[in-house]
């Protein structure tokens, strides 16, 4: 009876030390997003469409740096979440002009989450269109935005976005859902967050996004694609 109860006992073990290696050999969720990333499919998923080539010119790719800095091409991206495909669809024959990716005029951003395996991340990214072209002023006024929220700099903050991966981590998912919230910003001269009241932030888009890593930079991605 004793050898019994001793070799379950030794068989416990074993299962539970295993248990641990796996857990432990699960890598930081922060180190497997860094990297570039270009997006495959982004799915708004109230309604269920496949709106990837409503946002690429001619792609949406991100950077994602050590430091939790972001470059990318995923302004139009970001506006499709933040006004909804309604209005998105009003401004899409300008974004071209004011994001011009193909000149390799990129946007930054952030991403901030916390140390070892994580499901939900805060993406934060800025929107700035190009100085002296049609503006990102001009996008703003064909939403019906008020004049005195049509700031050159807007940051769109979007917390508790969650995140998987492939077994092969390969493969990211980005969902942004019922339990996402948002904040939209600009900066003062000092540098200071300032609310930006110019769209409410609960009528976000409810999305998708499903992005494959790459080994190439966002210049040759974008150069591949023209």
């Amino acid at each position: 009876m004793k050898r019994i109860i001793y070799a379950a006992f030794g068989l416990l073990l074993i299962i539970g030390f295993n248990a641990c290696d796996l857990i432990q050999d699960e890598p930081p969720t922060k180190t497997q997003m860094e990297g570039v990333w270009q997006v495959t499919q982004a799915i708004n998923t109230t309604t269920g469409a496949d709106f990837t080539s409503q946002v690429n010119f001619p792609i949406t790719a991100f950077h994602l740096s050590s430091d939790g800095t972001i470059i990318s091409t995923a302004s139009p991206l970001i506006m499709y979440i933040v006004y909804g495909d309604s209005k998105y669809v009003q401004i899409a024959s300008q974004i071209d002009q004011v994001f011009d990716y193909a000149s390799l005029n990129l946007n930054g951003g952030e991403f901030f989450i916390g140390g070892g395996v994580q499901t939900r991340f805060t993406l934060e990214m800025k929107l700035e269109g190009l100085p002296g072209q049609s503006s990102l002023t001009t996008l703003l006024g064909m939403l019906g935005i008020g004049n005195d929220y049509l700031d050159v700099v807007v940051y769109h903050k979007f917390m508790d976005v969650q995140v998987e991966f492939s077994e092969d981590y390969n493969t990211m998912i980005w969902t942004i859902d019922g339990v996402t919230t948002a904040v939209y910003n600009t900066k003062d001269n000092y540098g200071n967050y300032v609310l930006w009241n110019g769209w409410p932030v609960n009528n976000f888009t409810h999305v998708e996004i499903t992005l494959e890593k790459r080994v190439k930079d966002i210049p040759e991605l974008i150069q591949d694609a023209l």
